[in-house]
């Protein structure tokens, strides 16, 4: 976990409770800061945000939202975040949807613990439940018989798999064959995999604990190259230093974003 990051405007949104079209309305009057990253997107320190909501609200902005999630994750109880991930699934209409809100919290819980707000095994407690939480739903949704293969794998030396796990439950329900390779994965392995199945996305995640960009770029060079050959896409997904333009595939970076890639990659959604 990591100390506070600069929020995108949907990720700022649900932290405010209002629409994203709100809070870009905010950026636009000037009234809430903003910066914007080379590709031209909007970004909001999260410290920013919640000055401008306290001096709207005349108190401190309330998260009741992220405290539920965090109050849920740290407490360890399984049924409870069961509960709340279905609850979400139903509320949001989609996993992709669920994975943004759930970033969003666990961002939350970063900075609590860089705070001191939470201890280590907090953070570890919530952690593991909710891995264990994702594991045991992606166990009960049903895999399409003609699902096109989807590689899941985590940067060689990563060992955060959250996101990955998250990515998994979208690749499921839009109708794809998930293959978890899961963490530290050497890049061999994966082109191993290329070379022996039918193969239509490789998803490779680094958490914000991989920051040897060179490393990264290489590794994104070696996979890209491989799936270039195979006719296979290659999304590059978390918070790690990956390059914003890599030499074949796409630089993602939220859950929704990786579903809306394999959703038009593979338009058959079980219902």
């Amino acid at each position: 976990m990591n100390g506070p990051k600069l929020l995108t405007s949907t990720q700022a949104a649900r932290l405010a409770a209002v629409a994203p079209s709100t809070i870009k309305r905010w950026a636009d009057e000037g009234r809430l800061p903003s910066t914007r990253t080379l590709g031209g997107h909007r970004r909001f320190d999260r410290a920013a945000l919640s000055r401008f909501l306290r001096d709207q609200r005349g108190s401190d902005a309330a998260e009741p939202l992220l405290n539920a999630w965090i109050e849920a994750l740290v407490s360890g109880h399984r049924h409870d975040v069961d509960a709340k991930l279905l609850e979400a699934r139903w509320r949001l209409g989609s996993w992709g949807r669920v994975g943004d809100e759930l970033g969003t919290a666990l961002e939350d819980l970063g900075a609590r613990w860089a705070a001191g707000g939470v201890s280590i095994a907090e953070e570890h407690v919530a952690s593991e439940t909710l891995r264990r939480a994702l594991s045991r739903i992606g166990d009960t949704l049903p895999t399409h018989p003609e699902g096109l293969r989807c590689v899941l794998a985590c940067a060689e030396g990563d060992d955060h798999t959250l996101g990955l796990a998250l990515a998994e439950l979208c690749a499921i329900e839009l109708g794809w064959t998930p293959l978890w390779l899961g963490r530290r994965t050497p890049p061999e392995e994966i082109l191993g995999v290329l070379d022996s199945l039918d193969v239509g996305v490789v998803a490779l995640s680094a958490s914000a604990s991989s920051t040897d960009a060179p490393r990264l770029a290489a590794l994104a060079a070696e996979v890209g190259a491989g799936c270039r050959a195979h006719g296979a896409d290659l999304l590059l997904g978390g918070d790690g230093a990956w390059p914003a333009q890599p030499p074949y595939g796409v630089r993602l970076r939220s859950v929704s974003a990786i579903a809306d890639h394999l959703a038009a990659r593979f338009p058959r959604r079980i219902r």
